[in-house]
């Protein structure tokens, strides 16, 4: 009890050292925190990108056409019929369906051509899963049958078009033949998601599925789903009732399609503990350098509670209780400073202005703004990480100064 209380009373005896040793891991955690919350938040924006304007929350397809479809080929498509139509409906959670058809093709503007996606899409049907619409900066979306194209901004000024202009899209039917497809600018689209601004031209699926030669053909299905239901059950609900007809066609979940994506995160997660080891050298560095310091000031008295009769293990326990009181005070000022920023981050957000703007054009999901994410765990694991690594980084030097001779200590000078 007394090397407890001669621990905490110590903690008040080098007030300017301590301060400054609080301050640095105060400092490196809310670094740590800021940055966990910064990640979290480009994490979070880019899986929304890619339900948003990419995927849907699910994706029916034949097995077949799932496992080449980065090739996007023209077989294995799903024919519409009533018994896959009434597969997909009435599940619950289920809020909107979009068929698509995806091909390769080249843009030709009359002087350059370039290799883009096409998507053949039915355009309200399309608006119910994805949010593409909401970024239309000029002109409209087409109608079924309409011969016009929307295409991203990036590609427009790309290819120097602009909305009335008309392009030719070169493509390879489903039986190796050319044909081509020509179309007017309808609309101009600027969303987060890199891919739909450079590299993808929306045209009506009825033109498309014409122009292929694929009769009612499409690639896939979207799926939007009610965001407070598991996605989960609503596949196994799908599956099951293709099962029941016999169709071998099945459900996927968007991660399935973001695998890339969420690999990328788990790097990411790797450059977080690469953070976390810096913050640990620090604190630990920190923590060594004051419980040597101290050890040095206090050689006599470590003598004198020798001579006095105090064990090495109550000498050590008084140095481990002074470092884990600066610890966790550090601790508690570094949470208290990681939430002003992450709170920061979170209602306002950095302003990319400053950076040079719309980030979607260096392949980043972000228009405008960058915000971040409260992650309470990380909160809770950094101030204990905190303490421990206060505690075990006393050790060894709170031994090494309580292992000195008696005799010797009380005559250091």
């Amino acid at each position: 009890m007394f090397s407890i209380k001669l621990g905490l009373k110590n903690l008040t005896r080098q007030k300017r050292r301590n301060s400054i040793t609080i301050l640095v891991i105060a400092f490196a955690f809310f670094i740590y925190l800021f940055l966990d919350s910064v990640m979290g938040g480009m994490e979070q924006l880019s899986f929304n990108n890619i339900i948003n304007f990419e995927t849907g929350n699910i994706q029916v397809a034949y097995p077949q056409y799932w496992e080449e479809r980065e090739e996007l080929p023209l077989e294995n498509l799903i024919y519409l019929n009533q018994d896959i139509e009434e597969s997909i409906k009435n599940i619950d959670g289920l809020l909107a369906t979009s068929p698509e058809l995806r091909f390769i093709a080249n843009l030709n503007n009359g002087i350059d051509e370039i290799a883009v996606i096409g998507l053949g899409i039915l355009p309200e049907k399309y608006n119910e899963v994805y949010t593409t619409q909401q970024y239309l900066v000029a002109g409209s979306i087409f109608s079924p049958g309409e011969s016009k194209a929307v295409i991203g901004k990036g590609l427009a000024e790309l290819m120097d078009l602009k909305i009335g202009d008309y392009i030719t899209l070169l493509i390879r039917t489903k039986e190796e033949t050319f044909n081509t497809i020509d179309l007017e600018i309808g609309g101009l689209v600027n969303t987060p998601h890199p891919m739909i601004n450079n590299g993808i031209v929306f045209v009506p699926l009825d033109i498309a599925q014409q122009a292929l030669n694929v009769e009612n053909g499409v690639s896939m299905i979207t799926i939007r789903t009610n965001k407070e239901k598991e996605i989960t059950p609503i596949i196994d609900d799908i599956n099951q009732n293709f099962q029941k007809k016999n169709i071998n066609i099945k459900a996927y979940s968007w991660r399935e399609s973001a695998e890339t994506v969420i690999a990328y995160s788990a790097a990411q997660d790797a450059e977080t503990a690469v953070v976390l080891t810096v913050i640990l050298v620090i604190g630990m560095i920190g923590i060594i350098n004051n419980v040597i310091l101290s050890a040095l000031e206090r050689t006599r008295e470590i003598g004198m509670m020798k001579a006095l009769g105090m064990r090495e293990w109550e000498i050590v326990l008084v140095f481990m209780i002074e470092a884990c009181g600066v610890g966790i005070i550090g601790g508690l000022a570094g949470c208290l400073l990681g939430a002003a920023g992450v709170g920061w981050m979170v209602k306002y957000g950095y302003d990319l202005s400053y950076i040079g703007g719309d980030m979607s054009l260096y392949g980043i999901p972000i228009l405008d703004k960058i915000y971040g994410v409260w992650n309470l765990s990380s909160f809770i694991f950094i101030f204990f990480f905190g303490i421990i690594i206060a505690l075990f980084s006393s050790i060894a030097p709170a031994y090494w100064a309580a292992h000195k001779d008696p005799v010797k200590a009380l005559y250091h000078r």
